[in-house]
């Protein structure tokens, strides 16, 4: 029987179906790590919470060694503090408890493969256009920490790379600049006949369709270009790739994050 848990973290939304994509890429991930019994959870606005989800594992036989592996594209507030605190909190309650975390899933070459193919996929439908006349809008959530907002703009560059296109413009949906807004305002009067925005998100909620509205009120006042917006990551094979991964190369929480000493 398998002595190690993992707990498996996404920040949470009170959209249903964000969470049902969340729910599944956990499946995904129950299903490309066998050896590993895996519970979900959310950090806040859904359940199962965190406390429900280590309270699980331990019902199930998972009494000295946890991975959490947070299920997040990048490492601002919630990786770093939000979620080492909570599960530390809760799984001080279980004399005996080694608590490991994982890296977010970041700049994971699964990830840009899987990031590259959503693109492809808006791509397929559309009448073709050359290269250099389609402008890539890479999007991502935006955070009030800069080294996050830092690894979005490598991981646009790295995606830009993987599949060129005329030209790359990366923007943020929230917290950060340069906004999407701002961003489509100024593309709309490059001479680009295509703009693709590409939504650096995980999984469907508010954020995702207000991104969609955005792009849709700009094609009604620039009809002239043709403007298509990428599917997001979603519960695809590869985040449960990239995921297991970073599972598998998960350190030690520090002392003062970890359970209270035995």
């Amino acid at each position: 029987m398998s002595q190690t848990g993992m707990l498996i973290v996404g920040h949470g939304t009170r959209d249903a179906a964000g969470q049902a994509e969340f729910l599944a890429a956990a499946q995904t991930v129950a299903a490309v790590c066998p050896a590993w019994k895996i519970e979900p959870c959310f950090l806040e606005l859904a359940e199962p919470t965190i406390a429900a989800g280590i309270a699980r594992l331990v019902e199930r036989g998972i009494t000295q060694e946890i991975t959490v592996a947070p299920l997040l594209l990048f490492a601002a507030g919630h990786a770093k503090s939000d979620i080492p605190q909570a599960v530390s909190r809760e799984a001080a309650k279980y004399p005996g408890l080694r608590l490991r975390q994982a890296s977010h899933l970041g700049i994971h070459p699964a990830i840009v493969e899987l990031s590259k193919r959503r693109y492809q996929e808006a791509l397929g439908g559309l009448p073709p256009f050359p290269e250099n006349e389609t402008l890539l809008v890479f999007v991502g959530r935006g955070s009030r920490d800069a080294s996050a907002n830092a690894e979005l703009a490598q991981f646009a560059r790295l995606r830009w790379e993987a599949h060129p296109s005329g030209w790359l413009q990366t923007c943020y949906a929230a917290m950060a600049e340069p906004s999407l807004e701002r961003s489509l305002e100024l593309v709309a009067q490059w001479p680009f006949r295509r703009v693709v925005v590409q939504p650096h998100l995980l999984f469907r909620g508010e954020l995702l369709s207000r991104i969609e509205r955005t792009v849709e009120s700009f094609g009604r006042e620039h009809p002239g270009i043709q403007w298509a917006v990428t599917p997001h990551l979603g519960a695809d094979r590869s985040v449960a790739e990239a995921l297991a991964d970073r599972a598998r190369g998960a350190a030690d929480l520090q002392p003062e994050l970890g359970a209270s000493p035995h």
